[in-house]
């Protein structure tokens, strides 16, 4: 039945929809907990995920423009339009993965606003800590760490002592 390929195609679309949700949950406490190395690799599988999800929606397009011209509705009609119709006839699987996918989406909104704020947090954060170690070298080229003026910059001499 040609319905069967437009929900065979939905399903594909939520699992990777749920997919991405996973890791974009798992990116929050990798954000969370600073591990920089770890989001390499969650970029990584961002981008492979992002790609299938592009590659499904491609035929998932095709399934609804077929779907939607068989129900006598315009070939532009959105996956609402085309859940109602077959509500209508008693066939609620679509309506149902409509549902589905609507709520998968606003949680990955969520998520993606999250990491976000995580982000721009942890970038200000650091920017704010650069600068303030800017502020203590530049200092340090007039005072020096011994506590007397100097014509010479200190700042290399407070690194390497540190190092």
């Amino acid at each position: 039945m040609a319905i069967q390929a437009l929900i065979t195609v939905l399903e594909s679309q939520l699992h990777l929809l749920e997919e991405f949700l996973d890791l974009l949950s798992r990116e929050t406490g990798e954000l969370s907990a600073i591990h920089l190395d770890a989001m390499a690799e969650i970029n990584r599988q961002k981008e492979s995920i992002a790609a299938r999800i592009e590659t499904n929606s491609a035929v998932l397009r095709k399934e609804m423009e077929a779907a939607a011209s068989r129900e006598g509705l315009s070939s532009k009609a959105m996956l609402g339009e085309l859940a109602a119709a077959y509500t209508k006839k008693g066939m609620k699987d679509v309506s149902r993965l409509h549902a589905e996918i609507n709520s998968v989406a606003d949680r990955i909104k969520q998520l993606i606003s999250l990491n976000r704020e995580i982000a721009e947090r942890f970038a200000a954060s650091v920017t704010s800590s650069l600068e303030f170690l800017t502020r203590i070298l530049k200092q340090s080229t007039t005072y020096g760490a011994t506590g007397g003026y100097q014509q010479r910059s200190a700042g290399a001499v407070i690194i390497n002592r540190e190092a």
